[in-house]
């Protein structure tokens, strides 16, 4: 006997299946080539950097400047209290008046009366605009002083009780948007009928909570940013950020929030309305709380991130309703096609975020923001596998007696899994929305041997490829024989030069230590390269031979 037919049911759920499938599949790639223009387009750094320093970073003057002041490459508000000059010997000097210009672009230090010689580090915080808080600094010397010495650091910024709201407020607010404005999306996605249910309105009510307090968190950390402490906090550190965007998206949607408590979706259509608003705003206000509020890559990081926050809110919020609202699992095949699109939706804004914020790919396995995006992505898949699963097993029904509308009566296992995993994803994401993107902390030393002949070699290494402050170490190993008494010992110079940043020749500084055990030492000191991008390092040795010159390219992040 030849087998039967498939049920008209099975292929009209294949078709739909392959319809969703295809449409999901062109959508990626469309996200996919966005995110290829994203990578081949030029750096640029996930929060505010310093453009230009007066004086400049590394520089001398010759009389105490009046003014000290930092350009920047995007808005910033200044933390109150943190601008400082220090000297070398650790001692603080008075700034008469800080200020913000340009937008917010510019921060200016009025140094209160006029400095001896000496070496100087002015410094300050400042908060840029997807909420870090970063740190600023400029070394310079004055007068008859040219030598910055080892003492000079910017510090480690101050933190107190609101360092362990950080984190814990930023799960809050996860996991109360999908309690509350994923659960009401899905279920009128899939299940309107269930926005009418008591057990609904519960969770809804309750995801509506949680996110309050997550967000008033959120803001009570900003306030203590802004201020330098918690203990410090002011009212005019409020009223900055009230002023500021992320401070006015976390206000509406609180006072959305309480409006949602006393009425959820179901209850009329005025609570409807009011429902499809609060999912906005909260949409709204992770988006500006976390790497989407970055001026840098605008609009790009902030589409990629609120459609991001959209469509994981959605699939996570009718995993909910299938593990805490409806009885059983019910509508699965209309519920599978929706999940199937959000889930590449995902998917792609994830791989496009990532792009933006994981740069070279080996920051993906050398950093802590790889490495938690690493573990998110596996929790991701683990959620699919659970959703594929509980789908394969009760799509139609099967296992066990349906019910009135074709539910199975029973809550599946594997729908309790997949919300288990679903909580550690959140979890995942409010880490990985706190740790700086793995673009901005990624380093590493670049380290070569220069073979000059005659045994005549070179170890040259370098301690970071970030811009900035960097040490460079050349080392020369000691000939068997030794160096003759009264002789030339031999001699180094180094320069820098990039055509990217028009620089020609920028020499450096090197401090000889030796001849000792080990051979000749030269380390840099005050070594700055200005800007990221391939630069030239070019070796001028001169020994018993007479000098020679090697060069190698490394990269500047």
């Amino acid at each position: 006997m030849s087998e039967p037919s498939p049920p008209v049911l099975v292929q009209n759920d294949n078709r739909r299946f392959a319809v969703t499938m295809t449409r999901a599949v062109a959508f990626a790639w469309l996200l996919a080539l966005v995110a290829t223009a994203a990578w081949l387009a030029p750096p640029a750094s996930a929060h505010a950097t310093i453009v230009s320093a007066t004086p400049g970073d590394g520089s001398h003057v010759d009389v105490s400047p009046e003014v000290l002041a930092f350009e920047l490459s995007e808005p910033v508000t200044l933390v109150e209290g943190s601008a400082q000059l220090i000297d070398s010997t650790g001692a603080r000097h008075a700034v008469a008046i800080d200020r913000v210009e340009d937008g917010g672009r510019r921060i200016v230090l009025v140094v209160d009366g006029k400095i001896p010689d000496g070496a100087y580090l002015a410094t300050a915080r400042v908060i840029s605009a997807d909420t870090h808080v970063v740190s600023l600094s400029s070394r310079f010397t004055v007068g008859s002083v040219t030598q910055f010495g080892h003492t000079l650091d910017a510090g480690a910024t101050t933190t107190g009780a609101e360092q362990y709201l950080r984190y814990p407020s930023k799960s809050a607010v996860y996991l109360g948007v999908v309690l509350s404005s994923g659960l009401m999306i899905a279920g009128r996605w899939v299940w309107p009928t269930a926005l009418g249910d008591r057990r609904f309105r519960t969770v809804y009510r309750v995801g509506t909570a949680v996110s309050t307090v997550g967000l008033l968190g959120r803001f009570i950390v900003q306030v203590a940013g802004q201020s330098g402490g918690l203990v410090d906090a002011s009212a005019s550190a409020v009223a900055t950020v009230l002023g500021g965007q992320l401070g006015v998206a976390i206000v509406v949607a609180v006072v959305l929030n309480l409006a949602c408590f006393a009425y959820p979706p179901g209850t009329n259509r005025t609570a409807d309305v009011l429902g499809y608003l609060q999912a906005a705003s909260a949409v709204v206000a992770i988006t500006l709380g976390g790497h989407g509020g970055s001026t840098e890559r605008w609009p790009l990081a902030f589409i990629g991130t609120a459609a991001h926050v959209y469509a994981a809110a959605v699939w996570l919020g009718g995993v909910c309703i299938l593990a805490l609202v409806v009885d059983g699992v019910a509508q699965l095949e209309r519920w599978h096609r929706v999940a199937a699109g959000h889930v590449v939706l995902v998917s792609a804004t994830g791989l496009t975020l990532a792009i933006l914020q994981v740069r070279p790919i080996e920051a993906l396995f050398r950093t802590s923001y790889g490495l938690v995006l690493t573990v998110k992505v596996v929790l991701v898949g683990l959620v699919v596998v659970a959703g594929y699963l509980t789908y394969r097993r009760y799509r139609h029904g099967t296992t066990d007696p349906a019910g009135d509308r074709g539910e199975n009566p029973r809550r599946s296992r594997t729908v309790i899994v997949e919300a288990a995993l679903a909580v550690a994803v959140l979890a995942a994401t409010s880490l990985l929305s706190s740790l700086t993107p793995a673009r901005d902390s990624y380093t590493t030393s670049v380290h070569t041997e220069l073979n000059f002949g005659a045994s005549e070699i070179l170890d040259v290494e370098i301690d970071s490829v970030r811009r900035g402050p960097q040490t460079l170490t050349v080392r020369f190993r000691t000939p068997d024989a030794g160096f003759a008494a009264g002789a030339a010992l031999p001699d180094v110079d180094v320069e820098l030069s990039s055509a990217v940043a028009n620089v020609a020749r920028m020499p450096v500084e090197l401090t000889r230590t030796g001849p000792d055990g080990d051979g000749l030492t030269w380390i840099s000191d005050g070594m700055i390269v200005p800007t990221a991008g391939e630069w030239k390092v070019t070796v001028r040795f001169e020994g018993t031979h007479g000098p020679k010159l090697a060069s190698f390219d490394y990269e500047v992040l």
